[in-house]
């Protein structure tokens, strides 16, 4: 994936965690049944989580590996969870991010525990490729289970607490980085093709959700359901479509722009909530125009805030890992 292609899709993971995030959380301010366009960043913004583990899964694949650096990643997760969970037992504005979340970060403690095994099959991409397709089947297959035997304890795992879903697109993103498969989803045509797809794309999963799954749609106070095996073709097309720029595509003010907002991806992801909270708290929701606002807000306050932090390494170590 060229380094354009990496920014873009870094970026759009720090818009699609801000905007699915606040959007959800003021349901009982603005409720979605009020206007199609805030169910619809709800919807378009499901990929946050998946992109992350895949760009993080891609970016791991091209480090060196060894035990200090498994140890080096182990530490800094800790590090960030346990730094930024004192603040939120300390300090009451202070709201657990995307990183925060217990579930989230025994994802990534899983993940490098074992990571000697991922280098392993990093090696070989034919056993590789086998078991990421082996696990997107069990993980729709587990999907599709759960809504019809809603009793059955084995298949009532939340949906954040299903591990293989994030190890799925972790070793997805290990593939991506696989220099045959590289250059495969890297011809101009597959990228044009990418492109074209994503909106019918988008529009099929649209309806599969609002009317396959329409009873738990209601239920579920209006919230989408896509967990992993829905979304898997989604986020593949839209990776494959961002490498398909090119670095000369893009004019230097833009391409410097998405670069520096790609570094702040782990920052925007624990900071928003925070920020949202806060703006809340003196932008009263009662409108569209007031819930755009504070999505606006939000994103540019957790935008800025990462860039500070990163500028000193003692800060930098508070936000990557």
């Amino acid at each position: 994936m060229n380094t354009t292609g990496l920014n873009i899709i870094k970026t759009l993971g720090c818009l699609t965690a801000v905007t699915f995030f606040t959007v959800y959380n003021t349901y009982d301010n603005y409720n979605y049944n009020y206007d199609q366009i805030l169910a619809f960043l709800t919807f378009i913004s499901t990929i946050a989580t998946p992109l992350f583990f895949v760009v993080t899964g891609y970016m791991d694949a091209g480090s060196q590996h060894t035990p200090e650096w498994q140890m080096k990643k182990i530490r800094g997760i800790l590090t960030i969870f346990i730094f930024w969970f004192s603040v939120y037992y300390l300090w009451g504005p202070y709201q657990k991010g995307y990183l925060i979340q217990p579930w989230f970060i025994f994802s990534l403690v899983i993940i490098y525990t074992f990571h000697p095994a991922v280098e392993w099959l990093a090696k070989r991409r034919v056993i590789l490729a086998s078991l990421v397709l082996a696990l997107l089947i069990f993980s729709f297959a587990y999907d599709l289970l759960a809504i019809y035997f809603t009793e059955s304890k084995s298949l009532s795992a939340p949906a954040q607490l299903r591990i293989w879903t994030w190890v799925l697109y972790y070793l997805t993103g290990q593939l991506l980085y696989d220099p045959v498969v590289s250059s495969l989803y890297s011809r101009p045509r597959i990228a044009r093709f990418a492109a074209i797809a994503i909106p019918f794309v988008y529009t099929f999963t649209w309806f599969y959700e609002k009317h396959f799954f329409l009873s738990i749609f209601n239920v579920e106070r209006n919230s989408f359901i896509l967990t992993g095996s829905q979304v898997y073709i989604l986020v593949l097309l839209i990776i494959i479509a961002a490498n398909g720029v090119k670095p000369d595509a893009t004019r230097l003010p833009v391409s410097e722009m998405v670069s520096s907002l790609g570094k702040t991806m782990t920052g925007v992801y624990i900071l928003h909530y925070t920020f949202f909270n806060l703006l809340i708290e003196w932008i009263p929701i009662h409108s569209l125009t007031a819930k755009l606002l504070v999505i606006l807000l939000t994103f540019l306050l957790s935008v800025l805030s990462s860039l500070l932090l990163l500028k000193n390494n003692l800060t930098k170590k508070l936000i990557t890992f």
